[in-house]
């Protein structure tokens, strides 16, 4: 089958961006609102984009009523934000904090999360991913309907038990989670990895 894009809606299109580009990485997003209001929320349109300094980058639909989600609002007010990354253990939470809240709404309390203070930024971390990246604002560039979010990394935080003396990833310890299309997830370590 051939999709010529503008001949195709919007819901079929997203149906087969979502379905076909995976399995996506997913960025926790913790950020604090200039009140100090803290927030959570999960983005799969999500990814590194340079590694000597990391820049990590998020692109953040708005709500439906076509205003800016909180995410969005929060870093270009403060200009930081930390992106955690999602594992087995916290994928229940990760879906708590992926519903839309008000913005007075302190996602940390809904899902049972422990904020835990950052080194360089005033975000906090989910104490309880085991690797986050503590980010300041890099670039945001507009893109249709989408706002995309480049941040630096100032600060990567390792759960010691995930790497070796020589900094492998140990992914039975990690057990990262990505995003599939629709209601879906894929476990990013088990019977189907595949080694080169």
């Amino acid at each position: 089958m051939e999709f010529v894009v503008k001949e195709t809606d919007g819901d079929t299109l997203y149906k087969l961006v979502l379905g076909l580009v995976v399995p996506r990485p997913i960025g926790w997003v913790s950020t604090i609102s200039k009140d100090g209001i803290l927030n959570i929320a999960p983005f799969s349109f999500f990814n590194v984009v340079n590694d000597e300094p990391p820049v990590l980058m998020i692109s953040v639909s708005n709500r439906d009523d076509n205003t800016l989600k909180d995410t969005v609002k929060n870093v270009l007010d403060t200009k930081e934000f930390v992106v955690n990354m999602v594992s087995e253990e916290v994928f229940e939470k990760m879906l708590i904090t992926g519903e839309e809240f008000p913005p007075e709404v302190n996602e940390f309390e809904k899902a049972g999360l422990t904020p835990e203070t950052s080194k360089f930024v005033k975000a906090p971390r989910i104490k309880e991913a085991k690797v986050s990246f503590e980010c300041k604002l890099y670039k945001y560039v507009p893109v249709y309907d989408m706002h995309v979010i480049f941040g630096e990394a100032l600060l990567i935080k390792v759960e010691d038990t995930i790497l070796d003396e020589n900094l492998n990833v140990n992914y039975e310890k990690y057990r990262p989670i990505g995003r599939l299309g629709g209601k879906y997830y894929v476990k990013a370590f088990g019977e189907c990895k595949l080694k080169v």
